[in-house]
């Protein structure tokens, strides 16, 4: 599922359900923090799976993945029962407090793509989404989601910071913010949309 592109297009403007395929790199990228936080005899749910980007590389890492994403014969997420204890997922931005909200009813631990501006609204500050939110990986350039998919994880430069957000329902102390390197992966220059 995607982005909606900064929240900045209108609607009809948008890809059907607001898809924007994730660059592979950012779970190369992230795969230490992945093997350190999720152990790989519990299956991992990717409610946002789209063409695979993500779950297919946490089933090359060794994990067990549940699929499922609405446009992909799946169902929706928000309003159907899920049983299992983490999720790692690249949700639709302009529905991201929403997949924060609803994977802290079931699972223990989220990994999630956010925008980091969201950490500067007042009403996230005030609801319970920081609750448990552990660690902050920023990535060191711009992504910009519409690149098409790539097997190489080359993307297109954006204009949106944009990191891994790592949610652990056990965890109590103050969020630590680090950076990730994705700077040879930024490779595409700025994206330009076909007409």
């Amino acid at each position: 599922m995607g982005k909606a592109y900064a929240n900045k297009k209108k609607q009809e403007d948008r890809p059907i359900g607001d898809f924007y395929s994730t660059p592979k790199s950012l779970v190369w990228v992230a795969r230490s923090i992945i093997e350190k936080e999720f152990h790989k005899n519990i299956p991992i749910l990717e409610p946002c799976s789209g063409l695979g980007s993500i779950s297919q590389e946490l089933k090359q890492c060794g994990y067990v993945v549940k699929e499922n994403d609405l446009f992909y014969g799946g169902v929706d997420y928000l309003t159907q029962n899920f049983i299992e204890s983490t999720v790692i997922t690249n949700p639709p931005f302009s529905l991201w407090d929403n997949f924060v909200e609803k994977s802290k009813t079931h699972a223990k631990k989220i990994l999630m793509i956010g925008r980091l501006n969201y950490l500067g609204t007042n009403s996230r500050y005030l609801s319970s989404i920081w609750k448990n939110l552990k660690s902050i990986y920023c990535f060191n350039r711009y992504v910009d989601y519409r690149t098409p998919f790539r097997k190489d994880g080359l993307f297109n430069v954006g204009a949106m910071a944009t990191g891994w957000f790592l949610w652990d329902l056990s965890f109590t102390g103050d969020t630590t913010i680090h950076i990730l390197d994705v700077q040879q992966y930024a490779t595409l220059g700025n994206y330009k949309e076909e007409h």
